[in-house]
């Protein structure tokens, strides 16, 4: 493990199309998991369109604070591990506010949130942790 302090270009700022992308995915697998039983034939094309809407900007509005903490902590000089620590803890924390908000909203939590909680928050700090350790 390396100490070395980290550089990084705007490329870690590429972590929101890919959070809009993974943003999409889930919610389409949520989609289908939970309410595509129960849409309309002549609606379905609509609850699609807004589905993937919402599952894009949540995933990107996810993806900023991660990008922009790894980008200040790497421009401050600090190891692309923590930079990487520090995205993941960005991003844990916009899954819990995102949990609290739907539990207290009345929306059931399934085995979907912490699992995609989980798989996103890991993979945001390795995407971190690898843009910022190839630009050392």
């Amino acid at each position: 493990m390396s100490n070395t302090p980290a550089r990084t270009g705007r490329s870690v700022f590429f972590l929101i199309p890919l959070g809009a992308l993974a943003g999409m995915a889930l919610a389409m697998l949520n989609f289908q998991l939970s309410y595509a039983s129960t849409v309309q034939a002549g609606e379905l094309t609509s609850y699609i369109v807004w589905t993937l809407i919402g599952g894009a900007v949540l995933g990107g509005s996810f993806a900023c604070p991660a990008s922009a903490a790894a980008y200040i902590s790497a421009a401050s000089g600090k190891s692309a591990w923590y930079c990487a620590g520090l995205a993941g803890a960005a991003l844990a924390v916009c899954w819990l506010l995102y949990a609290a908000v739907s539990v207290s909203g009345g929306t059931p939590a399934t085995w979907l949130l912490p699992a995609a909680a989980v798989l996103t928050t890991a993979a945001g700090s390795c995407f971190a942790w690898l843009v910022v350790r190839r630009a050392v």
